[in-house]
């Protein structure tokens, strides 16, 4: 079993993501449904449906593949309520199913994803990619226009007046966890230091995510594409 997981690790490191799918999805239905295999389910799928969202004709495809990773971060929740993984992967999960059945239920569900991300950084301050997700979960919230803020709270009253400094905070937490752990949190950090206002401090990060030597990954690659955009615009 250790050699499965270690097999399976080893692949996603090496970003061969449809093989580590196959790997777990097989011990998943043949053996296993525990939580050890659930997680890096969670985290697999989540990584195919970021090269798959860039491809509209794969659209369909990226439906599916969110639906069951929310039911593998469900049963996951279930199994470990105390694991700050299970709450980030539900986190996650919701956040992308919720998006695909419409505004409203988006909307609804921003309290419950945003209990979930706080939960998974209170049971585990030392990962990088939860305080990331906080972040832009809360830099969302601070560029919403005051309509789309207006409705939000028509529907809900436990979601925070978001601001770019609160999703500063998350970004520099989670680069401060780990340093350069993810050109996407550089991006972000440049983009929302230009939000406020301070462009200079924005050119750092930035070019570390345009100047990257080798992007790996969907995310990478978007990061050193809108970070040059954003350079450009400095």
């Amino acid at each position: 079993m250790a050699d499965s997981f270690e097999e399976a690790d080893q692949l996603f490191a090496d970003c061969k993501f449809r093989e580590s799918y196959e790997l777990l999805s097989r011990k998943h239905n043949s053996t296993d449904a525990g939580y050890e295999t659930l997680w890096r389910l969670c985290r697999v799928i989540y990584s195919i449906t970021r090269e798959l969202a860039v491809d509209e004709k794969k659209a369909k495809e990226l439906e599916a593949l969110i639906f069951e990773g929310f039911e593998y971060a469900k049963q996951g929740l279930a199994l470990q309520p105390d694991t700050a993984s299970a709450h980030k992967y539900y986190a996650i999960f919701l956040a992308e199913k919720s998006g695909i059945e419409g505004l409203k239920e988006r909307v609804l569900q921003l309290s419950t994803i945003l209990r979930h991300l706080r939960k998974a950084t209170e049971l585990d301050e030392s990962d990088p990619f939860a305080w990331f997700v906080l972040g832009r979960f809360y830099h969302k919230l601070a560029g919403l226009a005051w309509f789309q803020k207006k409705m939000i709270h028509t529907f809900t009253t436990d979601i925070p007046d978001a601001t770019y400094e609160d999703a500063l905070q998350y970004f520099e937490r989670a680069e401060s966890v780990q340093p350069n752990f993810f050109p996407l949190n550089h991006l972000m950090l440049g983009d929302t230091f230009i939000a406020l206002k301070e462009p200079k401090k924005a050119r750092p990060f930035l070019e570390l995510a345009a100047n990257q030597v080798a992007p790996r990954t969907a995310d990478d690659r978007e990061a050193q594409r809108e970070a040059k955009s954003l350079l450009r615009k400095l």
